[in-house]
């Protein structure tokens, strides 16, 4: 999966069809806020969603930035992934 970080829309973006899949954010204090998901639905039904947020940390991680979950989809991955949690700022607990 090609997932590409569009920084003038301020979103991650993977190119389904006719549409795109989107994770957006704001960097704010070395931190990223992962702000909004949008999906199509056969992508998340084909559990591409999982897939793309992989990507996004595997994007992130080496810049040291936190990640700051703002979403219900962004919280849940980081509960199923416990070892995920150092990416977390210090004081988030999910």
């Amino acid at each position: 999966m090609e997932v590409l970080d569009n920084t003038e829309m301020r979103h991650f973006e993977v190119k389904v069809g006719e549409r795109l899949a989107l994770i957006e954010y704001q960097i704010q204090e070395k931190k990223y806020f992962l702000t909004r998901t949008e999906f199509p639905k056969k992508f998340v039904e084909q559990g591409k969603d999982q897939e793309m947020m992989a990507e996004v940390i595997k994007m992130i991680e080496p810049t040291g930035m936190r990640i700051v979950p703002m979403t219900k989809f962004v919280k849940q991955y980081f509960k199923e992934h416990r070892e995920l949690k150092p990416l977390l700022p210090v004081g988030i607990h999910l």
